[in-house]
């Protein structure tokens, strides 16, 4: 019988399997989900350290475990890691100080994810929802008054395509009682996205 999903905060006791989901993104360049924990002048910025030195990039993730910030969980299904969630308060994120100064005090106990990877092996089985619903439990553990989520809508996705999947599916976050609660700070006409909000009690 299949067991339950289990979420595990990222640590040094799991960062092989950090590494394992976040090497590579999905356009096959390396990543590590470490672009929201620094600043940029420019994408272009980014993508020449992903070229030349994405130790960088794993490093700096490696530092904040370290120094304790919730850079996010790891998923698994039958001791197997299933997806990699970066979440944790939005205070931890260099990436979310506009969101932080849109909520001020609250952005300490109100959790942000701000990208959802599921490995090639477990998609197309609704492993969106079966996460979502087993990370209400552990924010609740972890005092988290609620999950924020920033998906692009389905417009912006059929028109950009799956390059703007790493967000998750808006329809996925509407199945975990995720509800739209505002247009996200970053959203514009050619790529619509929103701030999708679930309470924690």
């Amino acid at each position: 019988m299949s067991q339950a999903i289990k979420i595990k905060k990222l640590s040094d006791n799991n960062i092989s399997d950090y590494e394992l989901l976040t090497k590579h993104g999905d356009d096959g360049k390396l990543c590590y989900c470490s672009f929201w924990h620094q600043k940029w002048s420019s994408m272009d910025e980014y993508h020449q350290i992903q070229r030349e030195n994405p130790e960088r990039l794993r490093s700096c993730v490696i530092d904040r475990v370290k120094s304790n910030f919730h850079v996010g969980v790891i998923a698994y299904l039958d001791g197997e890691p299933c997806a990699w969630v970066s979440v944790g308060p939005l205070i931890d994120f260099f990436w979310a100080w506009k969101r932080v100064a849109q909520i001020g005090e609250d952005a300490k106990s109100i959790a942000g994810i701000m990208c959802f990877t599921v490995a090639p092996k477990f998609r197309g089985q609704k492993m969106q929802v079966k996460v979502l619903t087993a990370l209400k439990k552990y924010g609740s553990e972890k005092g988290w008054t609620a999950i924020e989520a920033y998906p692009f809508s389905d417009e912006a996705i059929e028109k950009h395509g799956a390059a703007l999947k790493w967000t998750g599916l808006s329809k996925g976050y509407e199945s975990a009682d995720f509800r739209k609660s505002g247009e996200h700070w970053l959203s514009s006409p050619e790529a619509k996205r929103f701030i999708y909000t679930l309470k924690l009690s």
